[in-house]
């Protein structure tokens, strides 16, 4: 055998050694592609866990909203993004979300997946239903969690009552937000692993009002929107006001508010 070809041989062996330990320690092409940049990580249920990668295409799944209204919107996360300007859901991936359905009024199901289909519609951002769920609703819920596989978890919708989330008391129907988590590699971050919590008590007494199923639909969008970003305004005649004055629909400020949020950069992966 020549000796250039005694070089090729061991070339090869070479990288088949390196590529086998790699993907025994867990190193995937992507890190590969970003060689020399660190693997971002985070805390989750005790344990140190590498941020999840991003998987597909960078390109949206559905048409960014063109902004066609003017009013007041506000944002819970203004800048921390991959372009500098507020921190949202990758467009270009799709948002999961799962229903906890302990305490969810009979029949209500239907109307949470018409408020997220509304939220999907002023967004741009494709949400997929991944079906019921026991976890619990709870924002201190682990970002990563076995049950969902090696991804951050799906946004949860689930039900509670005053007595066992001191936060319902009062006025309060709803709560909503989502984590701002950077992504595998870098600075920018994105939104994850969002959560509803609706007061199942409040939500039932809505539905006995002549107008209740659509004010309830309200509610649950109302928190929807906090889960893609955005914050209250001061302005009555917007859904994303503190508190509802019967609104069913969104106001002008609402939609662009909507639209910036989802207008978001593709993550890399």
């Amino acid at each position: 055998m020549r000796q250039a070809g005694r070089y090729l041989i061991v070339a090869l062996l070479a990288v088949a050694l390196f590529a086998a330990g790699a993907w025994w320690r867990g190193v995937t092409w992507s890190d590969v592609r970003h060689w020399g940049t660190p693997r971002n990580a985070i805390e989750s249920e005790g344990q140190t866990v590498r941020i999840p990668v991003a998987e597909g295409a960078e390109e949206r799944l559905l048409p960014e909203v063109e902004v066609a209204t003017v009013g007041a919107y506000d944002l819970l996360f203004r800048d921390g993004g991959p372009d500098g300007g507020p921190v949202r859901y990758d467009p270009c991936r799709p948002v999961g979300y799962v229903i906890a359905p302990d305490g969810m009024p009979e029949g209500f199901e239907d109307t949470v997946h018409e408020a997220v289909a509304s939220i999907s519609a002023t967004t741009g951002l494709l949400f997929a239903y991944e079906g019921r769920t026991d976890e619990p609703a709870s924002f201190d819920r682990p970002l990563v969690q076995e049950r969902y596989g090696d991804r951050f978890v799906p946004v949860l919708i689930g039900f509670q009552t005053e007595a066992e989330n001191p936060d319902l008391a009062g006025t309060v129907t709803g709560l909503g937000g989502s984590s701002a988590v950077p992504g595998a590699y870098g600075d920018a971050k994105y939104l994850r692993a969002g959560v509803v919590i609706l007061d199942a008590e409040d939500v039932a007494r809505i539905l006995e009002d002549g107008d209740g199923e659509d004010l309830a639909r309200a509610v649950v969008a109302h928190e929807l929107g906090h889960v893609v970003g955005l914050a209250h305004v001061g302005d009555t005649e917007e859904l994303m006001h503190e508190s509802n004055l019967r609104l069913i629909d969104w106001g002008p400020g609402d939609l662009a508010g909507l639209a910036l949020v989802g207008a978001g950069e593709c993550e890399p992966g």
